[in-house]
């Protein structure tokens, strides 16, 4: 053991206290005693009877020195391991521990304790200006009366408590809740300016408002929770969010960050910011509660004012200029303007009435459209929309309207009736607080004017009715006393038109020849309308007449219908029409139209109304017509055969004839027949291509060429289903060859149909395709129907599964379908194809159907799945 190691050891240095009174007591107890026995010995001193005395009472005192000094070491040691166990549960910096040397452990821990206490002091000192901040704020609070300076305060006192320098304060948009607005910032500079929106989806301030608690983040590049980058707006990489909670919701977020890098803010932080948010968000709503409730007075009582104009004698403008002055009143706008939905252009708002001081650019009556962005999105969302700073739109008329030299914000807000929005209502000039602010009163404004502007057109239309009612009323009685003479009828009727209808020209055009022709006019040169006759489909009139539907045109410019040679025939300068076709027991008869509506575009009650005057010389005509086809019923009866005759066989326009004039009638019976079903591909591609009018023609032509097939095979056309036919083979007069019959009128089809085609490629530059199905069955056939309307047709399942075998057919171009059924009832052999089975009710295990190929077999031996009867 080396000499130092050995000093060391020996050492009383971070020594116990016993170790320490051990040697204690070996220097003044063991040293002194074995001095004294050496020098006892020495000088013979021990004989002597008082030294043991001596000698004993040396070591009682001792002894007891000993035991009282080391009580007092172990209490100093006891008191030791108290201070240090109290020290390490106190929050320090260095806990003091437990050693051998118990004095150095004392002076330790009330080093230690000493430290804390200034740690407590200067913290102490710090809630004082803490507490003085929020009394400073509470006292504030009580002073302003604006809920936005209250929030900028709040700002202000959090960037102090929190040691910060910027900071926002965003309030969560009340109509919208997808975004924030920034209601106040303090040291972002231009990154976020007052009244910003900030999508509430991309924020990170959202996650402090769904966990209603502190989001403290320490560094933004690093936290787990986001994955993205360090953002401007929040200065550093460290920052808080913190709620403003009141007793109903979150309303908003405040954030802090700092310049500078620092210390990261902790929960420490929030925890002392707090106190300040919850008395700022209480003062906040309580200002805000007030503030609404006074706002609330006072529209209340504007809207107890609007109720008491409505219920009172004001009609027209003057009632929506009333409820207007009130609105201005209370919000102090500089331009309102009322739009209405135009019921005969419903892509457009018409200006319907405005409020201006002043002299003012807009006109009642200006149209603007409703697909614009900002109106189409209030009338389809049905929401009102607030843009601020309208002088910054892209020029339209749509700018005029909001802005023009009026600058600030605007809000448009939907007018509703019985949930439908009928138009829009547009407040212009107004500060942006008052826009967002007062949504929810324009609203109720909104409906009250809706409700104006529908008592105004019921007023209207009452007024117009009486007038229509009375001069319908006057063409009826016309009509009733002079319905045999058309030129009287019809001349009356365009006077009457021309006084009601408000139009600047009128023409009444009939149905002659497949032609219309004109029969009277007003306004025009009736001379050189008769002699220009319009074919169907031609014009506007002619397109009224071939669709037999009416027809409304406000702008002529933008119709394909509309033929402009008439106008150079009559210089007449067409800009609107109105056209309604004159229909007589399910066809139409002619056209009654109206040219220009002087002071609007024609609407719906200009169409009611001129059906209306139709109707009953609809009536007139018809009641004209059968009084002159009663004087040669005969000889009409004679046409009619002989037109019959052209569809239907000889034998069942006899029949049915006989029938007819003897009373026994034919009767419905069940009988077996083969049906054919003849069908165009792709008609409907084809009509829309080449028009009605080439339609119809081609139609005739097509069908003149195959009816006159089905005639030649014996069978009867049943009836026509627009692009193709039903023919029936052993209708009246059933044979053992009707299947066949059927069959080889499909073949001669198809093979016409070369030939047809070529005709058809010169003068229309289209060819078709055809599809046949054929099948025999059972069917109910007879004059089916009512007394009134009777068609000679069958029904049953038998019919249904020929129109399954036409859709089998679309598969194969000019193809030929037949059922088993009809294989069976032929007896000629035809060269077929097995092409399948379809499923049917009526027949377990379906029906085996067939493509026929040619009208014989050629080749017996050869391959293909030929099939012979």
């Amino acid at each position: 053991m080396s000499l130092d190691r050995w000093l060391g050891e020996a050492s009383i240095t971070n020594k116990s206290l016993s170790y320490k009174l051990k040697i204690i007591f070996a220097l003044f107890f063991l040293a002194p005693t074995f001095g004294f026995l050496f020098f006892a010995l020495k000088n013979d001193i021990l004989t002597d009877s008082a030294t043991p005395w001596y000698f004993l009472m040396i070591l009682v005192f001792s002894l007891a020195g000993v035991m009282v000094l080391r009580r007092t070491f172990d209490r100093v040691s006891h008191m030791s391991r108290s201070l240090a166990d109290r020290a390490s549960s106190l929050p320090l910096e260095v806990h003091p521990r437990f050693g051998a040397d118990e004095l150095k452990v004392i002076a330790e821990s009330f080093s230690a304790v000493e430290e804390r206490l200034s740690a407590t002091h200067d913290m102490l000192e710090n809630k004082v200006s803490d507490l003085s901040v929020l009394k400073e704020l509470a006292d504030l609070c009580y002073v302003t009366l604006d809920p936005e300076e209250v929030l900028y305060m709040t700002l202000e006192r959090a960037l102090k408590l929190a040691r910060a320098d910027i900071g926002s304060v965003m309030l969560i948009d009340r109509e919208d809740r997808d975004h924030f607005v920034v209601k106040a910032s303090i040291g972002t500079g231009t990154l976020i300016s007052i009244g910003d929106r900030i999508k509430f989806s991309t924020s990170i301030a959202k996650y402090a408002v769904m966990n209603k608690s502190p989001l403290v983040i320490e560094n933004i590049e690093t936290d787990s929770r986001f994955g993205r980058i360090n953002r401007s707006q929040y200065g550093t990489k460290s920052f808080i969010c913190m709620p403003i909670k009141t007793i109903r919701d979150i309303i908003g977020v405040i954030t802090v960050s700092r310049r500078m890098d620092q210390a990261p803010f902790t929960t420490e932080t929030a925890d002392i910011i707090s106190p300040l948010i919850s008395n700022a968000a209480f003062t906040f709503e309580n200002l805000r509660l007030m503030r609404e409730r006074e706002r609330k007075a006072r529209t209340v009582q504007v809207l107890d004012r609007v109720s008491v104009a409505l219920g009172s004698s004001l009609r027209g403008k003057e009632l929506v200029q009333t409820i207007l002055n009130e609105v201005r009143n209370e919000m102090g706008f500089q331009r309102a303007a009322v739009l209405i939905h135009d019921s005969t252009r419903t892509d457009e708002l018409q200006l319907y009435d405005f409020y201006e001081p002043g002299d003012s650019p807009l006109k009642h009556g200006t149209r603007y459209s409703a697909d614009t962005s900002f109106f189409e999105q209030v009338i389809r969302q049905g929401m009102s929309l607030v843009i601020h700073k309208t002088t910054d739109l892209p020029p339209s008329p749509e700018k005029d309207l909001l802005a023009g030299t009026i600058s600030g914000s605007a809000l448009i807000v939907p007018m509703r009736n019985d949930g439908t929005v009928m138009g829009v209502l547009i407040l212009c000039g107004l500060k942006k607080e008052e826009a967002e602010g007062m949504r929810d009163f324009i609203k109720q404004v909104s409906s009250s004017l809706a409700l104006a502007v529908l008592k105004n057109e019921l007023s209207t239309t009452v007024a117009r009715k009486s007038g229509e009612l009375a001069t319908l009323k006057q063409i009826g009685g016309v009509l009733a006393s002079s319905i045999f003479d058309i030129d009287r009828v019809l001349s009356y009727t365009m006077d009457m038109i021309r006084n009601t209808m408000d139009a600047e020209a009128g023409s009444l055009l009939l149905v002659e020849n497949n032609e219309l022709v004109f029969a009277v006019a007003f306004g025009l040169d009736t001379q050189a309308l008769k002699s220009s006759p319009l074919k169907l489909g031609q014009g506007i009139s002619g397109y009224a007449a071939a669709r037999g539907e009416t027809v409304v045109v406000n702008d002529v410019k933008a119709s394909s219908f509309f033929l402009g040679e008439i106008d150079s025939r009559t210089l007449f300068n067409t800009r609107s029409v109105l056209a309604v076709p004159l229909i007589s027991q399910g066809r139409v008869i002619g056209v009654l139209k109206v040219l220009n509506k002087i002071t609007d575009d024609f609407n719906d009650d200009d169409t009611r109304l001129l059906q209306s005057i139709a109707s009953s010389v609809s009536i007139a005509l018809e009641n004209a017509r059968l009084y002159r086809e009663t004087l040669s019923l005969a000889e009409h009866e004679r046409e009619v055969r002989k037109i019959f005759q052209k569809f239907v066989p000889k034998e069942v326009v006899e029949k049915i004839i006989h029938g007819t004039e003897t009373g026994v009638m034919v009767h419905d019976e069940f009988r077996t027949l083969t049906l054919l079903n003849l069908d165009i591909r792709n008609f409907s591609v084809l009509a829309r291509r080449i028009g009605p009018q080439k339609t119809v023609s081609l139609l005739n032509r097509f069908f003149s060429v195959m009816g006159e097939i089905v005639f030649e095979n014996d069978g009867i056309v049943d009836k026509y289903l627009g692009d193709g036919f039903l023919a029936l083979f052993g209708a009246l007069v059933s044979s053992p060859s009707d299947a066949d019959n059927a069959v080889r009128a499909a073949l001669e089809m198809k093979e016409a149909l070369h030939d047809l085609n070529k005709l058809l490629m010169a003068q229309f530059q289209v060819s078709l395709a055809i599809g046949v199905s054929i099948h025999t069955g059972e069917v109910v056939v007879g004059n089916i129907g009512f007394e009134k309307k009777m068609d000679y047709t069958v029904i049953g399942d038998s019919v249904n599964t020929l129109f399954r075998l036409q859709e089998l057919t679309k598969q194969n171009t000019q193809g030929i379908l037949m059922s088993e059924m009809t294989r069976r009832a032929t007896q000629s052999h035809f060269n077929l194809r097995e092409a399948g089975t379809i499923t049917v009710a009526e027949t377990p295990g379906g029906i085996v159907i067939f493509e026929v190929i040619s009208d014989s077999v050629k080749f017996p031996g050869a391959p293909g799945n030929a099939v012979g009867h």
